[in-house]
Order: C-alpha cells, then structure tokens, then sequence
C-alpha cells in the first residue's frame, strides 16, 4: 500500500464515505478509513428531510431496492389529537449499515479511492505546525499515511479536531437523553407517515423503514434515561405506550436487536479547517438530534467540502476558499441548530386546559374554518420572539405554492 494521497479521511460513515466518492469522481487519491467494521451500524437520528444528496451520490435507487417505504407524510400527535399533512419532498429513513455500506461500495468505482476497516488512527503527523499525516493501525500493523489534507469526519470526540485544537464556538451541553430501537409487527398508517408524539414534555418518533418495519425512539427528561437503560427494553416499550394509540400498536411488535441510548448529545460548532486539516459531519457541528437534521448536514459538509477542493485545484487562494467553506457551512446550519435549541428548551409537560382546549378545537370544523385564513398572522404573533421558526414554515409552504409577496 503506497503511503501518500491527496487526502485522507478519518471516518467513513456518511461525511466521510460522501466525501470519498466526490473526490474520487474528480480523481483524487483518497485514502479512507474507520475503526469500525463494515457493515455495521452507529447511533443515528436515521431521518433525513429530503433525498436529493442520496440521488446524487448515485445510491437512491439502490436503497429504494432494498425495500424503504418513500415517506411523504407527517403526523405531530398531542394528548388524544394530531395535526397531519404531506411534506414537500418524500424522504427514505434506512438503517445505517445499509446506507454507510452503500456509501462505500460507490468509493470502489473510483480507482484512486482505498478504504481501510478496523482501522484507527493511532498519532496525528506534523511537519512544523502543518498536520501532514496519520499513524494509523489496522489488523495488527501500523503505517504513516500522508495527505495533501487531512479530514477529520470521526465524529463529535474526532480525534482529528482534539490533536489540532479546533476552536469551539457555540458549545451547549447536552440537553435530552434519547432511545431507540427498531420494530416488526407496528400495524402502520395508510400512508408511509413520520410520526411525533409531543407528550409530557417528552418526543416520541416513529420513523417507516421498510414495510413490517419501524424505528421507534423517544427523548426523554435527563433524570429518566438511567432507569431506562437499566430496565431496558421494558421501561421503553412501557412509556411507549403511553402515547396516543400505541398501546394497541404494539400489542404484537417485536423488538429487533436492543435498545440504543445515549445520554445526551453535544452542541457546538468548530471551527472546520487549519494548516492541513478540515472537519466535517459531526466533528465539525453536532446537535440535538430532536429536529433530524444530522444526516443531511454530514451530506452538505460533504459537498461543499469537496467543491472547497476543487476550486483549490483551479488555483484559488486556499484560505480565502477556506474561510468561504466555513462561511457557507455555517449559514447553512446555525439556523437549524436555533431551531433545534429553541425547539428542546421549550418543550414542556401542557397543562390540563391547554391539552382541553387542544382536544376541542381539533376536533370542531368550524374553528378550523375560522382559524385557518389567519394561521399565518397567528404563527407569526406567536413566533415574535423567535422569527425563524416562522420563516422555516413559510419556506416549506413556499414548496406547496404559497406566495409570500401576494399574501397580506
């Protein structure tokens, strides 16, 4: 194995994988790596808002193959009463050994692409104060790597970012354990639909993945999750089906593998590059995972990380191109990670009369014929202390063919 490349990638899970077959279509020697075996899966949100990245990587139709319900729908529950309605864009929610394997195989049409499995890095290389390259050890043998870049998409505690001191800017603690697991057996709805259930202060989900089988989760309150985890898969399943219509739901689903937790995750961003070295997916921005938005924000980094690349290669001044990728990248994110912030701090147990007063006006026509020609004033009353949920809603209408310029 030769020991230079242009880049190399620490992680190759869905920042790193896309990354490595982007460069691999412009040429580039990329050496790609993971500690972990392959297939395998790694905690995940497993949603994502749209399909656009996976069909231009080139695996849309390889996932759909593989059985995935195309989900186009979404249904918020609260108390005994939901709001329901169709989504912009239909979106496919696969496990991630499916979805990282695939990845992966695409890196193997490009001839200049190597991928490693079970292999760590071990020392990071310096050269003065540029990073150069990797020590890295992998079934029983360790080698010096070296890349033009280092990328570092091994995740929050990326090894890559701790070894070159990347600042950290917007660091909130973790604010919500979350659990899952996946499901055979839950009777489904008509149509392949995203479900939340808002329901003590707490999130449940339901995510469709191929027919007969669901990814069930729920974000629970901090002091919950060690009972959880300990009295798992039992105390899950038991705060399930305390959410509307679950109980009868999973009178005959069954539990595939375990239930997977965490205690929480970090929120922060880090500054993405340096001397020889850039971060993307979660070693460059993490966040709650309450809004799904991760997996699409490992895809974008990507993205633009590679075109950062390419116009490297066409002789554009690196660190202008480089503080433009961390411009971009961030504009992109930061209004996310608001609404994913805003979103967990405000969640709260409702009171008895306002779950009343919701249960009454769900289910009574003639307030929905009053109220609706005025939503929009009304969210926007109510969103006046936090302009951008407003304008998140307004850009999904804009989808169904809502003219802003025309409404009053």
């Amino acid at each position: 194995m030769d020991n230079r490349y242009d880049v190399v990638i620490t992680g190759a899970r869905v920042a790193g994988a896309s990354l490595a077959v982007l460069l691999g279509k412009l040429g580039k020697k990329v050496l790609l790596i993971d500690k972990a075996p392959f297939p395998s899966d790694t905690l995940s949100t497993h949603y994502m808002s749209h399909t656009g990245y996976l069909e231009e990587l080139g695996i849309l139709d390889k996932l759909l193959a593989g059985g995935l319900r195309k989900v186009d729908r979404m249904r918020t529950h609260i108390g005994s009463s939901y709001i329901d309605g169709p989504r912009s864009a239909y979106t496919v929610i696969p496990k991630r050994d499916r979805l990282d394997m695939l990845l992966i195989e695409r890196t193997f049409l490009y001839e200049g692409v190597t991928f490693l499995s079970e292999t760590a890095v071990r020392e990071v290389l310096w050269d003065q104060d540029r990073m150069v390259g990797v020590r890295i050890k992998g079934k029983g043998r360790e080698k010096e790597v070296y890349g033009d870049l280092i990328v570092g998409a091994d995740g929050k505690h990326s090894t890559i970012a701790r070894q070159a001191g990347a600042e950290v800017y917007h660091d909130t603690p973790p604010l919500r354990p979350v659990l899952y697991g996946y499901f055979e057996g839950i009777p489904p709805l008509e149509t392949p639909t995203t479900e939340i259930f808002l329901h003590e202060g707490r999130i449940g989900f339901l995510f469709p993945m191929e027919q007969g089988r669901d990814c069930i989760g729920l974000e629970v309150h901090p002091d919950e999750f060690k009972t959880m985890m300990k009295d798992s898969p039992e105390a899950f399943v038991r705060m399930y089906k305390q959410l509307y219509g679950m109980e009868k739901r999973l009178e005959n689903a069954r539990l595939q593998g375990s239930i997977i937790g965490t205690s929480g995750v970090p929120n922060f961003f880090r500054k993405p590059y340096g001397n020889g070295w850039a971060l993307i997916g979660d070693a460059g921005h993490s966040k709650d995972p309450s809004t799904g938005l991760g997996i699409n924000d490992a895809f974008m980094q990507a993205f633009l990380l590679a075109d950062a690349c390419m116009r490297i290669d066409a002789g554009d001044d690196r660190e202008v191109v480089m503080e433009a990728f961390q411009k971009k990248r961030d504009e992109h994110l930061f209004p996310g990670f608001q609404l994913t912030l805003d979103y967990i701090h405000s969640l709260k147990r409702f009171s008895k009369n306002e779950l009343a007063l919701f249960q009454a006006m769900a289910a009574n026509p003639m307030v929905w014929n009053k109220v609706a020609p005025k939503l929009g004033d009304y969210l926007r009353e109510g969103t006046r202390d936090f302009p951008l949920l407003y304008q998140s809603v307004e850009m999904e209408a804009e989808a169904f063919g809502y003219d802003k310029d025309s409404s009053p």
